[in-house]
């Protein structure tokens, strides 16, 4: 294969000749297997065998038979733009010598038996190292007396998904071996890779499961091994023991976690005042302190100050004290010494200094002061056992910078999301995981880094709680694309005046004034309310007249809503001629009252007789009306159901159980179920139906709900008075 140069202002990285073989390696595996002719496809676009095709045209060719050999769009494009030349064309002829070569020697046809009649079944690597092959041997058979369950069916399960033949992944190899319980430590993992590794990203199990199975038949067919799977003590040229890790296993290799020095116990040297009072910011706020309680029971003649003995036990108690050493401790106490006594401390002046992490003090005498808690110095001090990137050797800096780069080719060319991998394992939500699960994440992605590289990572990012995943995400992968876009806060738009809003002040004219009484009397009528029952109790003295304001408040608890101008109208005419701001309610209450009796004055002035007046509550509302049609469907479908009233279908127990709260009425859902469950359903159309809901609606809020109690009076008028219809 020929090398290409990339066209110039392109930002693709350099392409690796690894990953166009691996392409080139799934093109020809379709080719054999499916006994495609790729390159015959590509040459009818080339009718004067020039030996070049456009890019497109190529894309195109190769497009159709993706799915077929499992490639990627990644792939494909990596594949074009090796045989891609300056002027833009692809060198298809180069292409088919290398992927369609070796077809020409094969057979048309020929029985397929492992889908590997072009590579190796069995291909190992050679180990050329006899202390290697050595150890090897013993891994293997440790491995063989483990298992006592046969593996191939595990990585059978993996080829249903990824359609590999005798090959799986380095993660599935070592996901397998950790579900199998064989824990192997990160030297023999890889040495049993540098055995069984196939085209640089794949391990042979075939080969591998073979030299297992091998073990297992020797052993067997000379009785080497005991009813224990252990090997016989006598026999000859034993083995020398070897003893697997123990260590917890993460995707069958075992990672050290590097051990992180212990702030409490090492602290940070030559630290000045700043740093020492950052630290204990940093403390309090993380712990949620209270400084003042600890330190004040010691100022019992609150003084303001306290001695260096008492200071030292208060920050003791309050868990501050392991922190610091005997040098940093005088420090402190420097800073905040009386000037009057140089043997006591201002424990006050260093409660407000420390507080200021949570607030500023004297904060209600600035209301516009802005508090910023925790303070930024605070926010991004370094946690303990974190690595002061500064001071790290230039060459470990490097390596760290070469694996940054690395995982961002990777992420960009997988189109990779790594954010959800880490969450799954912090449950605790703290932006830490351990060490080795960040490894593990690592190689489930196809990530692999060496160990100088890894570590250079994990001491980048690495502190006394784990592997800070939140910062390593943000400067690998920020993942703009994943999180929504921040929109700016809109301004406040108030809302223009309805047209229906007065803004001028209505003229209190007659017409007006009953227009505001009718609204109160609608209101009452509705309701059900006695107004006077709420204006009464604000008249102590029972003299008919109360206060404006108390006025107001009773129309409001009596739910006789209206607008502020419209009661200071009403308050205007049935204001007291003896005191300007009282009332005279019981004429209000008289003239709502008409509402419900009508005064009878017929026998003289002297006699006054009260006739109640009958008010039925209109309920419907416009979407209730019905017009001439609709009532005519609604009454011939009543007499359809007059059939069966209540008495017979038993109609009002299947509502009652809907309505739960016995306000009357349910929904017309719960209307529909109600006459199937009665099998009543069948008597009415789509038309009939909508037309029975539309006359017993009532309007509820927003909702259409049904009078189920007024329509069961009318099945039974219905039925007592024969009008119902009986043939239909």
């Amino acid at each position: 294969m020929h090398s290409t140069k990339i066209k110039e202002g392109d930002d693709r990285e350099e392409m690796e000749l690894n990953q166009i073989w691996r392409g080139c390696r799934k093109i020809q595996g379709a080719i054999f297997r499916y006994n495609l002719d790729i390159c015959a496809d590509i040459k009818q676009h080339d009718p004067c065998c020039t030996g070049f095709v456009s890019e497109p045209i190529f894309t195109a060719v190769l497009g159709k038979y993706r799915k077929v050999a499992g490639m990627s769009e990644t792939e494909l494009r990596d594949v074009t733009d090796y045989f891609q030349i300056r002027d833009g064309r692809v060198a298809y002829r180069q292409f088919c010598k290398v992927v369609c070569s070796e077809t020409l020697h094969k057979p048309a046809k020929t029985d397929l038996a492992t889908g590997l009649e072009w590579n190796d079944p069995w291909h190992v690597n050679v180990i050329p190292h006899p202390e290697d092959r050595r150890r090897l041997c013993l891994i293997l058979m440790k491995i063989a007396q483990a298992t006592h369950i046969p593996l191939m069916p595990y990585f059978q399960d993996y080829e249903l998904i990824a359609q590999n033949v005798g090959v799986v992944t380095v993660a599935h190899f070592s996901r397998v071996l950790h579900f199998m319980k064989i824990p192997l430590s990160e030297q023999d993992f890889l040495l049993l890779l540098r055995r069984y590794m196939k085209d640089g990203y794949l391990v042979n199990y075939v080969a591998f499961l073979k030299h297992i199975d091998n073990i297992m038949a020797y052993l067997g067919d000379n009785h080497l091994l005991d009813n224990s799977h252990d090997i016989i003590k006598d026999f000859p040229g034993r083995l020398v023991d070897l003893e697997l890790s123990q260590l917890p296993p993460i995707n069958g290799c075992q990672l050290v976690q590097p051990i992180f020095p212990d702030a409490c116990n090492h602290p940070k040297k030559n630290r000045n005042q700043c740093d020492i009072v950052f630290c204990i910011q940093n403390y309090v706020y993380k712990n949620q302190v209270r400084t003042c309680e600890f330190l004040a029971s010691f100022d019992t003649l609150n003084l303001g100050s306290i001695t260096k003995n008492q200071f030292e036990r208060g920050l003791s108690n309050m868990g501050v004290g392991k922190y610091l050493s005997q040098r940093e401790l005088g420090i402190l106490l420097d800073r905040y010494i009386d000037p009057v006594d140089i043997n006591r401390v201002r424990w006050r002046n260093f409660v407000d200094e420390i507080d200021t992490v949570f607030t500023i003090k004297n904060l209600d005498k600035m209301p516009q002061c802005v508090v910023e808690s925790p303070l930024r110095h605070i926010q991004e001090l370094p946690r303990p056992g974190a690595v002061d990137w500064q001071t790290v050797p230039t060459n470990i800096r490097d390596l760290c910078e070469d694996a940054m780069a690395k995982i961002r080719i990777r992420i960009r060319n997988r189109r990779l999301y790594l954010h959800p991998f880490f969450r799954s394992y912090d449950k605790l939500n703290s932006g830490h995981v351990r060490c080795n699960i960040a490894n593990q994440i690592f190689r489930t992605n196809g990530i692999l880094l060496t160990d100088p590289e890894l570590n250079a990572v994990l001491s980048r990012y690495g502190n006394e709680l784990g592997f800070c995943y939140t910062k390593f995400l943000d400067d690998v992968d920020p993942a703009e694309y994943a999180m929504p876009a921040m929109v700016t806060k809109q301004e406040l738009v108030e809302c223009p005046p309805f047209a229906r809003d007065n803004v001028d002040p209505e003229d209190p004219s007659e017409e007006v004034i009953v227009r505001i009484l009718t609204s109160c009397k609608r209101q009452a009528l509705v309701k059900g309310v006695a107004v006077i029952e709420f204006m009464t109790d604000y008249d102590r003295h029972r003299e008919g007249e109360i206060i404006e304001s108390d006025f107001k408040r009773a129309l409001d608890n009596s739910s006789v809503i209206i607008t502020e101008e419209e009661a200071n109208i009403i308050c205007n005419i049935f204001r007291s001629p003896r005191r300007s701001a009282c009332i005279r309610y019981r004429d209000f209450c008289k003239a709502l009252d008409e509402v419900f009796i009508q005064l009878d004055t017929s026998m003289g002035d002297a006699v006054l007789t009260a006739v109640p007046l009958l008010h039925l509550p209109n309920l419907d509302c416009v979407d209730c009306f019905l017009s001439f049609d609709e009532r005519t469907i609604c009454s011939q479908a009543l007499m359809k159901l007059a059939r069966k009233p209540d008495e017979i279908s038993n109609l009002s127990q299947v509502f009652k159980d809907f309505d739960r709260e016995q306000c009357g009425s349910i929904t017309q859902n719960q209307f529909l179920r109600g006459i199937t469950v009665r099998n009543m359903h069948e008597m009415l159309s789509s038309r009939e139906f909508d037309a029975i809901c539309k006359c017993f609606g009532v309007k509820k809020g927003l909702c259409m709900e049904f009078n189920y109690r007024e329509f069961l009076k009318i099945l039974d008028v219905l039925f007592a008075t024969g009008q119902m219809k009986r043939n239909y």
